[in-house]
């Protein structure tokens, strides 16, 4: 295996992430990443209204999280992620050989926060996937269901009722 570095590192995160939220859709801009492993943590930020100088004035956050937590468990490769949208946690999953587990989940009908929008875009979970099978992963679009915006291709209260 490749040793991660902050360069490679760069190299395998997407550019940018596409979002759609109750107050319409948002594409984030890869702005800084940092490599401390077993940890990388990578932030996107979309641009805020310059006149205002408010960071709500369009109703968002103007900054995604993603953090990645590599474990090897049994000698097989497992990534933690936590996902967080201004100071929301939207989702966190562990990522594994056999698909993907979800422990919190903030889409579709969520308990947390049920009249609340927030999925990426098909372009976007495409990035994500491939990502995630660059370290060797073999996983599909089913997968990465819990992230879409289809309201009836994930249902949380079959994995613990999120």
């Amino acid at each position: 295996m490749v040793p991660i570095t902050s360069q490679l590192s760069k190299k395998l995160m997407p550019k940018e992430l596409s979002i759609e939220t109750s107050n319409g859709s948002f594409t984030l801009n890869l702005t800084d990443y940092v490599v401390n492993l077993p940890k990388i943590y990578t932030a996107y930020h979309h641009s805020t209204p310059e006149k205002t100088g408010d960071v709500l004035a369009d109703g968002e956050p103007d900054y995604l999280c993603i953090d990645f937590n590599f474990m090897k468990v049994d000698r097989k490769l497992e990534i933690n992620i936590e996902l967080t949208y201004g100071d929301a946690m939207m989702f966190e999953f562990k990522v594994h050989r056999g698909g993907i587990d979800v422990f919190h989940y903030n889409g579709h009908n969520s308990k947390f926060d049920p009249d609340y929008k927030f999925y990426f875009t098909e372009k976007s979970i495409e990035e994500l996937m491939n990502l995630f099978n660059r370290f060797g992963f073999n996983l599909k679009r089913k997968h990465f269901n819990f992230l879409d915006g289809v309201e009836d291709s994930y249902d949380a209260t079959k994995n613990g009722g999120f």
